[in-house]
């Protein structure tokens, strides 16, 4: 909850502000709808055969809400705990659930079938992981556009068919993850936005343009280049990613030697898998919680409006590391605000870079602000 100080003795100007200020931050309303949006597990097949409909159906839903909270736990914890992730039986996992919404369902006397999306209590699930002694992130990183640079026998691909490096990453699909990578559709438009050389190069003009297109503001530009070894048929890639964009910017190389009988094809699958689990683990590791570690922090927001109080307002509590928001000496142009915050100020300030806030710190005082032209950040 924001609870909004003010201290006797200040002017009736100053007083007007405040009864604005309080005004639109009582018709703001929720929290930005993607602090929840990482508890919602969408589209979970469910089949079941049972001796009768209702049986089948009411299976049906307790495998589609299991399920679910598989998805949702692996999405949340490291990869290294999947062996200790807590199995909840029937009612307590109900106990966790906040709602389920079906669709497509099919049924016969005997059998139910359906896609299901589960909302979990989000206090439910940290009180599970804690239980437990599981390590667990809710922090979504801000999407990231992949750019799937092929090179081989002396041609550097990236929309032209084939392209087995960009069919490899097409094929990896949706994934539940923290860490939402898109794949660019390569159209017409796109075709004429970005080159194949130009993404090679870095060339940011380009790069921020085909970003913009797709709404986003990290890109990957993942370049596999195939070798094959001397004397061996067995192919191999070296692959170096580079990101760019706020969230961070670094190069990486990382090869990949293939099995034998494995195809050129089924290497790319392999790697581009690598590839994605190791962005995700990654992130997972820099963003989890410490609800050991609480800290404060005095930050001055500046304000071009009130109106930016508010979205600042809004960003904060949507933000898993913030505990408690305390606002206080607003003027017309800034404001100050204690926040409450798990972690320490590094991690705070990578989790509000992903709802497009700056923190920054300067002569031993924090600032925080919008960061310009950053989107809104969308309910995945």
């Amino acid at each position: 909850m924001l609870v909004v100080a003010w201290r006797s003795g200040r002017a009736i100007r100053r007083a007007a502000i405040v009864a604005g200020l309080l005004a639109l931050l009582l018709a703001a309303g929720t929290p930005l709808a993607h602090a929840q949006a990482v508890f919602v597990v969408a589209d979970v097949p469910v089949d079941v055969t049972a001796t009768d409909a209702n049986q089948a159906r009411d299976q049906a839903l307790n495998a589609g809400m299991r399920d679910a909270l598989v998805r949702l736990l692996r999405r949340m914890a490291p990869q290294e705990t999947y062996g200790r992730l807590p199995q909840p039986n029937p009612r307590d996992l109900s106990a966790l659930v906040y709602g389920i919404e079906v669709k497509n369902e099919r049924t016969s006397p005997t059998r139910y079938l359906a896609t299901v999306t589960v909302s979990f209590k989000k206090d439910a699930i940290r009180a599970l992981l804690q239980r437990t002694g599981i390590p667990f992130a809710e922090t979504a990183s801000r999407p990231v556009l992949i750019l799937p640079v092929y090179a081989a026998a002396g041609a550097t691909l990236l929309w032209d068919d084939p392209n087995p490096w960009r069919q490899a990453w097409g094929a990896l699909g949706v994934r539940d993850s923290l860490s939402p990578m898109h794949l660019p559709r390569g159209d017409l438009a796109d075709i004429a936005t970005l080159g194949a050389a130009q993404a090679a190069a870095g060339d940011r003009a380009r790069l921020n343009a085909i970003a913009g297109r797709y709404g986003v503001e990290d890109v990957l530009m993942a370049q596999a280049t195939l070798r094959n070894e001397i004397g061996s048929r067995i192919p191999s890639i070296d692959v170096v990613l580079r990101r760019l964009g706020p969230s961070g910017e670094g190069t990486s190389i990382e090869s990949y030697r293939g099995e034998p009988q494995e195809s050129l094809q089924q290497l790319m699958t392999r790697a581009v898998a690598a590839i994605a689990s190791g962005i995700e683990e990654r992130w997972k590791r820099d963003t989890l919680l410490a609800f050991g570690n609480e800290n404060r922090l005095s930050a001055t927001v500046t304000l071009a409006t009130l109106q930016d109080l508010v979205a600042v307002r809004q960003r904060l509590e949507a933000a898993p590391e913030i505990r408690a928001i305390e606002l206080s000496e607003v003027s017309g142009t800034s404001a100050q605000v204690m926040v409450r915050y798990f972690g320490d100020p590094s991690r705070l300030a990578l989790a509000l870079a992903q709802s497009g806030l700056v923190l920054s710190q300067n002569g031993g005082f924090w600032t925080l602000a919008l960061r310009l032209g950053a989107p809104p950040r969308a309910a995945e």
